[in-house]
């Protein structure tokens, strides 16, 4: 793959900016529009998934390796019962927001 040296800037006003963030259907912007303008096609096969739940899902692994490295360091049981709270919360937020 060429490396990419050029670098574009375009101006949007905030309604044009959400609206590009709301049809982009890859996690990144750029990404989408170098695909979209470009029309090149995806290396992999496209994810149909809202980009945005993938983002919190990682997150949520995130604090699960957290917890477990936490557990095999010896720490109390209370620590991590309240990292497992905190993911609860996150999922439940989640949830809330019609995922």
């Amino acid at each position: 793959m060429k490396k990419r040296t050029k670098k574009i800037e375009i101006m949007t006003t905030d309604e044009e900016y959400e609206l590009l963030l709301q049809r982009k259907t890859k996690l990144r912007l750029a990404e989408w529009v170098r695909e979209t303008c470009l029309e090149q096609k995806p290396a992999k096969r496209v994810s149909t998934v809202d980009p945005l739940l993938l983002y919190e899902l990682n997150k949520i692994g995130v604090n699960l390796n957290q917890i477990a490295k936490k557990v095999q360091f010896g720490k109390h049981n209370i620590e991590w019962l309240i990292e497992i709270i905190h993911i609860e919360r996150q999922l439940a937020s989640l949830l809330e927001n019609d995922y």
